[in-house]
């Protein structure tokens, strides 16, 4: 809900507007400057061409200083967090899902995932995101306790943990899953899907090994150089393809697998007349898809 600033109708709707766009720009994630500098000029003058001047001098009773749009967003971001901890809080149950995992810039970060009811339906949100400076089980505990302790929300209302199999985790002595247990005896803990599949899919045929190996060589020849990426983007536009760039696989990242040989596969044409081009040594594996 938008909090009532002004009496008039007017400055009402001037404010809703400004709540509006802000939410817009936060979606888009433009920077808030847009606003101010693009957006309400662009509209002044699409009104003024379609219904008349004083419409248009009207649009300026919109606050969209970049101030105004940080405040407008951050406080459609704390309301939206509250709802979410009161639908937890009246819910009868619900359940977690962690995850840690250290980003491109070497940062380690904790997600977690809630699955709860409202309303008789089953809803599953992001419920925080938080840095960790050690990846130990003590503190993704701490950091996991003290967000649910601080925000009143009932730890014996949990019936589900989901994680990974890391040892910070799922250890049996000292384990994440261990520390939960101690507070709630009867939580079930699950071990995550997607981390089970990323396992197996290790020790996949060697036919397909050597399919999976060959295309992440052709993707690290096309990406690794600018030069190549550059080239292969322009063929991509000229082409008319859906896509421009190739996606890079990556060990640790479980989902990266499937994401790269996807796009591998609906840019084989493009590629197939790169590597021509280039005289890659790999080129002739593109050459017969049946």
């Amino acid at each position: 809900m938008i909090r009532k600033t002004a009496t008039g109708c007017n400055n009402e709707n001037a404010v809703r507007a400004s709540f509006e766009v802000s939410q817009l720009i936060a979606k888009t994630g433009k920077p808030h400057t847009i606003a101010e500098e693009l957006i309400l000029p662009a509209a002044k003058i699409m009104v003024s061409a379609l219904i008349n001047e004083k419409a248009a001098k009207d649009l300026s009773l919109i606050s969209l200083s970049n101030d105004t749009v940080k405040k407008r967003i951050d406080g459609l971001s704390a309301n939206i967090k509250e709802q979410l901890l009161e639908r937890i809080r009246m819910s009868p149950y619900f359940a977690l899902q962690l995850d840690e995992s250290t980003d491109i810039t070497n940062k380690a970060t904790l997600l977690c995932y809630v699955r709860y009811e409202h309303k008789r339906n089953i809803f599953e949100d992001l419920l925080f995101i938080s840095l960790l400076v050690h990846t130990t089980a003590e503190e993704v505990f701490n950091t996991l306790n003290e967000f649910i302790t601080s925000h009143e929300i009932n730890w014996l209302k949990c019936v589900g943990i989901s994680t990974d199999g890391a040892r910070a985790m799922s250890g049996r002595l000292t384990g994440l899953v261990v520390r939960i247990k101690e507070i709630i005896p009867s939580v079930t803990w699950y071990h995550c899907c997607i981390h089970r599949e990323a396992l197996v899919a290790k020790k996949i045929p060697e036919k397909l090994k050597q399919t999976l190996n060959e295309s992440v060589k052709i993707v690290n020849f096309i990406k690794s150089k600018s030069l190549n990426s550059r080239l292969f983007e322009q063929l991509c536009k000229d082409m008319d393809s859906e896509h421009n760039q190739l996606l890079l696989h990556c060990e640790v990242r479980w989902l990266s697998r499937g994401k790269v040989l996807s796009r591998f596969w609906e840019l084989r044409d493009e590629i197939r007349l790169f590597l021509m081009e280039q005289q890659f040594q790999l080129h002739d594996r593109l050459t017969d898809f049946s």
